[in-house]
């Protein structure tokens, strides 16, 4: 790595470093630490943005040409440097503060592609141009990137932008103090005004959620989001929150999805000076809230889908899916799935999946024509998964949950326990069930857990028919306790404590402030019935001077006065 202070003036670095990053700062000694397993459970949300790898979701997929040039401006803690490193040949990183460029050093230092220049660009020269110019979280300045941008990019060159959109829904639900309000963030720019800053370019958009920091998914102007796959953002917060973020894009997407490209959180802007030619990828999903020997991206495109490992951990995971796939072949399973060495692929269709069937068997044929069919997969799958005695070491002891209240007489044991074989990962082709994604196998699982796991995660019939109907028809409720508690093991096995946190913090939150209101309302019941009370001891005491007025006026009062002041006399002298 080469660090290069030549264009570095001190009077320039205002950029503060929080405590909280010093902190965790402090816990990486050694060059290419893995500064994301510094983090745990109980980092904050802003250490996280910052050092966790989760950040360079937003450029991972993107196809860079091989032996490419990048500049990189604004690198800030090189939240994405070291992939910017490994897709190109040489990479040139700019960063205002030596602060935060101290920090890229740390993070870096072995990098022998990489030159890191520390200044600001209007003193900084570089006489060469680049095929790739990234430019991320700059909103303020970002006509004078732009500018510097077009002279240093090739003709063929791409400039790569990542902003948060003033306008986008976590913008509306923030619960701000009166100096912030909506369309006032300085970190943040409209559509509209980028759409005038990158006149002469061409550009198209991409769409990620929540935003460009965490991305969890990326939609394209090939493919906006539904009521389907926008279950897949992944929310997060620290603040106080007016209302659901995903309730609010389900409304928007519910009136017209295109209305989405205004409202989206973040932009990722894919710009030249030619005509840009098209990637055909539709959409690209990633699992942030697994370990990361379990983090996968998955690229959907026209014809077909594609996951890839994220990290070196995770290739293991892509040789299990491999081993799966394997499985499903010699159980005579269909699956759209195959594979080459490095990446699973599945075919990309639009037939109906077996949830979008239930749904329209149960809205046309009624509830009984829907039991049937989901009998019918039941037996599907206990026809197929090669049903088992041999359950003295199950998937129970494995995860050691107590089962001894459970008659696991009456359940099904299969040997071959791929426990995502749920509705949704189901395609109906020429009549005929066709699996795909089944990344997950134990063995020695209930059948009954397999359709336990469907009918939990088959959000599109709730409205129609609750889980404990469907439980109760199928013998389920004895063990949705036992079930539930698998459940909770094989999740926790896969998912990485500090992003589970992120991805529960909005519900912790709003059930926090629920309780908060509920607070307020009763101590608000408590002062009014106070000042009720107030009220009437007033007006007790105003009646009672009163009353005590017109008998002091009183004739009798007057007539019987001597009398009073003897008695008074009286009493003074006992």
């Amino acid at each position: 790595m080469k660090y290069n202070l030549d264009y570095y003036k001190n009077e320039t670095d205002n950029k503060p470093i929080s405590e909280e990053y010093e902190e965790v700062l402090q816990k990486v000694n050694s060059v290419d630490s893995n500064f994301s397993d510094t983090l745990d459970k109980n980092s904050k949300i802003k250490n996280i943005l910052a050092l966790s790898e989760i950040r360079e979701n937003i450029l991972n997929w993107y196809k860079f040409k091989n032996d490419c040039d990048i500049l990189e401006m604004n690198a800030n803690y090189g939240e994405i440097t070291g992939l910017l490193c490994e897709k190109a040949k040489n990479v040139i990183s700019i960063e205002t503060s030596e602060k935060y460029a101290q920090i890229i050093k740390k993070r870096y230092l072995n990098k022998d592609n990489l030159e890191l220049i520390v200044g600001n660009i209007e003193n900084i020269e570089i006489n060469r141009k680049f095929d790739y110019i990234v430019i991320v979280g700059i909103t303020e300045q970002l006509k004078e990137y732009l500018e510097y941008a077009k002279e240093h990019i090739n003709e063929k060159g791409k400039i790569l932008i990542a902003v948060n959109n003033k306008f986008g829904v976590k913008a509306w639900i923030t619960i701000k103090d009166d100096a912030k309000v909506v369309g006032n963030d300085k970190t943040a720019i409209s559509k509209m005004k980028l759409d005038t800053l990158l006149e002469g370019l061409e550009h198209k958009y991409y769409y990620p959620l929540p935003d460009y920091k965490l991305p969890n998914i990326i939609y394209t102007e090939n493919n906006m989001p539904n009521m389907i796959n926008i279950y897949r953002d992944l929310t997060y917060k620290d603040e106080s929150v007016n209302f659901k973020e995903i309730d609010a894009f389900k409304e928007i997407i519910n009136n017209n999805s295109e209305d989405f490209k205004n409202f989206a959180n973040s932009f990722l802007i894919e710009a030249s000076k030619q005509q840009l030619e098209d990637n055909k990828i539709k959409f690209i999903t990633f699992s942030n809230i697994r370990k990361d020997e379990y983090r996968i991206k998955t690229v959907i495109e026209e014809k077909e889908v594609y996951k890839t490992n994220i990290n070196n951990k995770s290739k293991k995971h892509i040789e299990n899916l491999k081993k799966n796939i394997d499985i499903l072949r010699e159980l005579n399973i269909n699956t759209l799935d195959s594979y080459d060495e490095n990446k699973i692929i599945s075919k990309y269709v639009n037939d109906e999946n077996l949830e979008n069937k239930l749904i329209r068997i149960f809205k046309e044929n009624g509830k009984e024509e829907f039991f049937k069919e989901i009998k019918k997969y039941k037996e599907f799958l206990e026809s197929k998964l090669q049903v088992t005695n041999e359950i003295d070491k199950n998937v129970f002891t494995e995860y050691k949950i107590n089962c001894q209240n459970e008659d696991f007489e009456k359940l099904t044991f299969v040997k071959y326990g791929l426990w995502d074989l749920i509705f949704q990962n189901c395609f109906i082709i020429n009549d005929e069930y066709c699996f795909y994604d089944q990344e997950w196998k134990e063995e020695n699982v209930p059948v009954e857990y397999i359709l336990y796991r469907a009918i939990i995660y088959f959000n599109g019939i709730k409205k129609y028919i609750s889980d404990e109907d469907i439980f109760e028809k199928f013998n389920l409720k004895d063990y949705l306790e036992v079930f539930k508690k698998l459940d909770d093991k094989l999740q926790e096995k896969i998912r990485k404590p500090m992003i589970w946190k992120i991805h529960t913090e909005e519900e912790f939150i709003k059930n926090k402030n629920h309780k908060l209101k509920l607070e307020i309302q009763e101590k608000e019941q408590e002062i009014t019935n106070l000042k009720n009370e107030i009220e009437n001891l007033k007006k007790s005491n105003i009646d009672n001077n009163n009353q005590l007025k017109i008998i002091e006026s009183s004739l009798s009062w007057k007539i019987t006065k001597p009398l009073r002041i003897i008695r008074k006399m009286t009493y003074k002298s006992k």
